[in-house]
């Protein structure tokens, strides 16, 4: 099997907008600049050491990027300052503004009216225990909106074989113990599934975790964490847990299977 080694670990989060004062969920269109595949970068963001930054919206969500690092501690520091600049950032058009890293929101219909905030998914995502397509979920269908942690790794020489037995682990290792932590029930409906993937050329993106896994240092701490544990145990040939089990935990947010699964075979737990 091949090692996968000199890794890079990068993400390209989601996040609510929200009225402070009402906790309702306001849309980012029009109000965040950028876009999916064109992101909008601050003259800041051009500058030796801040290259790769970049801010978007994605159906009303806003989304950020963030460069791709080595050392956990610059992981967490870009997720810090893009959630700062963000809150900044919408404070200047309505002090009322502010920012919320959750799995799932339901949002009213008057934020609901652009054709943007109908459309999920701007390309296909996959499931890597049946190598399919993932339905892609119908926007006029329901006011609940759904924000992911993307986590985009990279490694030397990828192939398509490397990334699928990867995804694998990461569930192990880091879906499976996200089910523990963030309990919300209904993002998985839309997104979010066991498995969930896309191939890059430097690797892998990860779909699997919500925004409710960055929203505080710690858990994006822990984050880091188990994805370094799941390419130790990728490396080592580890035993796997039956995909079944994995999926059937991460897909209906089975709290006590999780825990269940994580005790019996020692994975790292929040």
């Amino acid at each position: 099997m091949k090692k996968i080694d000199n890794v890079t670990i990068g993400s390209d989060p989601e996040m609510f907008i929200i009225n402070e004062s009402t906790g309702k969920v306001v849309s980012s269109v029009g109000m965040i600049p950028g876009y999916k595949g064109d992101p909008w970068l601050d003259e800041e963001w051009t500058k030796e050491g801040m290259i790769g930054y970049g801010l978007e919206t994605d159906n009303i969500l806003a989304e950020f990027n963030i460069p791709p690092v080595t050392k956990k501690e610059d992981f967490i520091k870009a997720h810090e300052y893009m959630k700062d600049y963000i809150r900044g950032f919408v404070k200047k058009i309505n002090p009322e503004y502010g920012i919320l890293c959750a799995a799932s929101m339901l949002v009213d219909e008057d934020q609901l009216q652009s054709d943007q905030a109908k459309e999920f998914g701007c390309s296909e995502d996959f499931c890597a225990y049946t190598e399919d397509v993932n339905p892609k979920p119908e926007g006029t269908a329901t006011n609940l909106r759904s924000a992911g942690q993307h986590i985009h790794l990279g490694y030397n020489d990828p192939d398509i074989p490397s990334s699928l037995l990867m995804i694998k682990y990461l569930d192990q290792y880091l879906g499976l113990p996200s089910v523990v932590v963030d309990q919300d029930s209904r993002r998985r409906s839309l997104y979010g599934k066991a498995g969930c993937f896309r191939l890059c050329p430097y690797g892998l993106e990860y779909r699997v975790l919500s925004a409710a896994m960055y929203s505080n240092p710690v858990r994006t701490g822990v984050v880091w964490d188990c994805i370094e544990r799941a390419i130790r145990a990728y490396n080592n040939e580890a035993e796997l847990i039956s995909p079944d089990l994995i999926q059937e935990a991460i897909n209906t947010s089975n709290v006590e299977m999780a825990k269940e699964l994580i005790e019996k075979h020692n994975l790292l737990t929040y």
